[in-house]
C-alpha cells in the first residue's frame, strides 16, 4: 500500500470525492441546466429576430454544440451518481465544504443513543438539533443522553471575550449575549426533558471559551467554527480523534458546574409558550437582575429558528 493510500484512510485526499458533495452537486446541476436552457433558447432565437442567414446559422450551430455538450456532461455525471454513488468507506477524517456543513450536522442526531455539544451560544443546537433529538426519541422510544457544555457567562472575562469574538465576525456587539443564550439553552433543555422521559439532558458551564464547536454522536463528530465561509472537519466514530475529543469534553465536564434544570417545573410549558414565569429562569444560577432585564430577548431566543447554517 502506498503512502497516499495509507493517508487516505485517515484524511480525504481524493479530489474526485468532491463529486460526492451535495453542495457541489447542486451547483453543478444548476449551472449546466441553466447553460443548456440558455443554449436551447439561443438556438431558436434567430426565428424571432431580424438576423441575416449567416449570423443565424452561426448562432444555431454554436448553441446546438453547447447544448449537446452540456447534455452529455449531465448524463455522464448522472450515470456516475446512479451507478457509482458515494464512497461508503469514508475516511476517518474528512474535510466538509461550508455549503455541506448543515447537511452533515443534520445526520448526527439520527439513530443515536447520545449527543454531546461543546459550543458557545448553542443557537443551532436549540433551533435544529434539540428538536430532532426530541422527535427521534419519541418516535423510536429510545433513551437519548444529551450533554451540553458551554462557557460560563458568569465569568466576566469569558463574556467579554465572546463579545469580542462575535464583533470580529462582523456581528453587532451585544451586551450579555453569552448570558442570554445560556439561559435560553437551559430553558429549552428543561422544557424538552420535562416533556419527554426518553430525553435526558444535562447542561454544564465551563471556565473555557472554545474557538470551535464540537458536535458528537454515534454517527461521528463535527468540528466547526462560527465563520460560515470556513470548512469543517468530520471524524468517523472509529477515528482516534473522535475518542480524543470525547475524552477532552468529558474531562472538561468533570470540572464544570452543572445547571439545575429542575425539569419537573417545566412540564406544562412548550418552547413557544408565552406564559412562562420568569421565576423559573432564576433556578439556573444566573444573575436575577440581568435575567429580568433581558427577559423578552431570552424568550425570543428560545423559540428562534434562525441560525448561521440556513
Amino acid at each position: 500500500m502506498s503512502k497516499g493510500q495509507r493517508a487516505s484512510k485517515y484524511i480525504n485526499l481524493e479530489v474526485l470525492n468532491d463529486l460526492n458533495s451535495p453542495y457541489a452537486r447542486r451547483r453543478f446541476f444548476t449551472f449546466f441546466l441553466l447553460l443548456s436552457g440558455a443554449s436551447a433558447a439561443a438556438h431558436f432565437s434567430p426565428e424571432y429576430l431580424s438576423l441575416n442567414d449567416s449570423i443565424s446559422t452561426f448562432i444555431k450551430s454554436v448553441s446546438a454544440n453547447i447544448f449537446s455538450a452540456t447534455l452529455v456532461i449531465i448524463l455522464v455525471y448522472g450515470a456516475y451518481i446512479l451507478f457509482i454513488g458515494e464512497d461508503f468507506e469514508r475516511p476517518e477524517v474528512e474535510t466538509i465544504r461550508p455549503g455541506d456543513i448543515n447537511g452533515e450536522i443534520r445526520k448526527l442526531p439520527k439513530d443515536t443513543a447520545f449527543y454531546y455539544l461543546w459550543g458557545r451560544s448553542a443557537t443551532y443546537f436549540r433551533s435544529e438539533t434539540l428538536r430532532e433529538l426530541n422527535e427521534f426519541s419519541i418516535k423510536t422510544r429510545k433513551t437519548v443522553t444529551v450533554c451540553v457544555l458551554l462557557p460560563d457567562p458568569c465569568i466576566p472575562e469569558l463574556a467579554s471575550a465572546y463579545e469580542d469574538m462575535m464583533a470580529s465576525l462582523g456581528e453587532d456587539r451585544d451586551q450579555d449575549k453569552l448570558l442570554k443564550n445560556a439561559v435560553a439553552t437551559c430553558a429549552a433543555c428543561a422544557i424538552y426533558t420535562a416533556n419527554n422521559s426518553n430525553l435526558r439532558i444535562q447542561v454544564f458551564f465551563s471556565k473555557f471559551l472554545p474557538a470551535y464547536r464540537i458536535d458528537m454522536s454515534e454517527g461521528g463528530a463535527m468540528l466547526t467554527e462560527d465563520d460560515k465561509s470556513l470548512y469543517g472537519l468530520k471524524f468517523s466514530r472509529k477515528s482516534q480523534f473522535f475518542e480524543m475529543f470525547r475524552t477532552m469534553l468529558l474531562n472538561e465536564i468533570e470540572i464544570s458546574r452543572e445547571a439545575a434544570l429542575a425539569a419537573k417545573n417545566w412540564k406544562s410549558f412548550r418552547i413557544d409558550s408565552e406564559d412562562i414565569p420568569i421565576d423559573l429562569l432564576f433556578d439556573f444560577g444566573f444573575d436575577g437582575d440581568k435575567i429580568r432585564l433581558h427577559r423578552d430577548e431570552i424568550f425570543q431566543l428560545m423559540a428562534k429558528t434562525d441560525h448561521r447554517y440556513k
